[in-house]
């Protein structure tokens, strides 16, 4: 498994005025993060792109857990835990999603990620039966291979496990368009071969479909 560290946050917030104030915040700890920390190489906010008004998603990735650490001690991060605790609903929501890409060979970004205006971004959550995972590992190598070798428009691609739940896989991906997503991506071979052979081991198959709204998906 990589060392890289992929930290996925759902904040379900009152909206209004509160979410608005806790994207701003967000938006600092990125721009803090893309200019002072080159390991962080993903900090990207997003909202569903039915917005309910509400919920923020979060995506970090980190080359190492030192990266994460030196994270954490920046003063905008630091700035937004000492204005949470003001915040009830920050005592609610659950804790981050720690995740690890499968291997390094699990995972790519481009250049375009970092200058798209409005990439089309998915988080999937997918559970199988015991077993299921390992079955459909070399089904997901193909898919990213062929994402990052014959994908242009595939701006990033990562299969992430999480180390707590040996059952349960995460894709992180994000596409010029939805219309390419649909009329490239899903009909190449490896994702028709991916669904054919494991779809029967899912046990539960979620997609959050989100629009990014602060951030970045890529830096050198």
């Amino acid at each position: 498994m990589s060392n890289e560290l992929v930290v996925i946050a759902r904040l379900l917030t009152p909206g209004g005025e509160v979410r608005d104030q806790v994207i701003e915040r967000l938006k600092k700890i990125a721009q803090e993060a893309h200019d002072a920390e080159p390991s962080t190489t993903v900090y990207a906010i997003f909202v569903p792109r039915e917005d309910d008004g509400t919920t923020i998603f979060v995506a970090e990735w980190y080359n190492d857990q030192a990266a994460f650490d030196l994270h954490m001690k920046s003063q905008s991060v630091k700035e937004i835990l000492d204005w949470a605790p003001s915040i009830p609903f920050f005592a609610t929501n659950p804790p981050h999603l720690t995740l690890q890409p499968v291997s390094k060979e699990f995972s790519f970004s481009r250049p375009t990620a970092a200058t798209h205006s409005d990439p089309h971004v998915i988080i999937a959550e997918l559970d199988y039966v015991p077993g299921g995972v390992e079955t459909s590992t070399p089904y997901w190598k193909a898919v990213v291979d062929t994402g990052r070798d014959k994908e242009d428009g595939t701006l990033l691609y990562g299969l992430l496990k999480d180390p707590n739940a040996e059952n349960k896989l995460y894709t992180f991906e994000a596409y010029e368009s939805p219309e390419y997503l649909r009329s490239v991506h899903v009909p190449s071979d490896a994702v028709s071969e991916n669904i054919k052979n494991t779809k029967h081991l899912r046990t539960g198959l979620k997609h959050n479909v989100l629009k990014m709204i602060g951030g970045y998906l890529y830096k050198e």
